[in-house]
């Protein structure tokens, strides 16, 4: 924890990491493979997402598939070759993303890269907040749902002069796919001013 109290960001890395059901992927450019992982102690049911897109949202190529996977155990869902779409330019804009859902919600995603990160063309992803009020039994506090025009990597949300509320999107926000900021304690109206 910081001064502040507030997670780091190997907490969020290790909230994930420790999930009962886990997705990951075997990264081997142009060569991605998508994994899930049950330890909890009975089956699990679900459906696997992908697809390569741009940094700005375009979809190259995408999948689902139904997944079973056995307590305790891990399953391989696919094995995916990208070589046709990779060429010296394309592979600092392209973006791998694995997504595991369970009927309506999401409870994993994972993104991939064919570079290293430092090497990735990131262009600026012009951030926009839609911030609301909402009713919780501890008080008033705030939804802040990020949207973004391209890929933004390792967003961290803040409001300046208010106690414990900074929140991290640790997978980032990617193109058209809205994510919501959630603050680490309840933010009262005198403290949004």
């Amino acid at each position: 924890l910081d001064y502040f109290g507030r997670w780091k960001a190997l907490h969020y890395a290790a909230k994930r990491f420790y999930a009962p059901v886990m997705l990951s992927i075997e990264d081997a450019p142009p060569h991605q493979s998508v994994y899930v992982s049950n330890d909890s102690a009975e089956g699990w049911q679900g459906e696997a997402r992908w697809s390569l897109t741009t940094q700005e949202g375009e979809v190259l190529a995408s999948g689902e598939k139904p997944v079973t996977v056995a307590a305790a155990s891990t399953t391989c869902v696919d094995q995916l070759d990208f070589a046709r779409f990779i060429d010296v330019d394309s592979r600092r804009k392209l973006v791998f993303v694995a997504e595991l859902w369970q009927g309506d919600r999401q409870l994993a995603l994972q993104t991939a890269f064919f570079v290293p990160t430092k090497h990735l063309s990131l262009a600026d992803p012009q951030i926009a907040a839609e911030v609301r009020e909402q009713m919780r039994p501890e008080g008033e506090a705030l939804a802040i749902d990020l949207t973004a025009s391209s890929l933004a990597r390792l967003v961290e949300c803040e409001l300046a002069g208010a106690a414990t509320t900074t929140s991290t999107c640790p997978q980032g926000i990617r193109f058209g796919s809205p994510r919501r900021c959630r603050m680490g304690g309840v933010l009262r109206r005198r403290e949004a001013r």
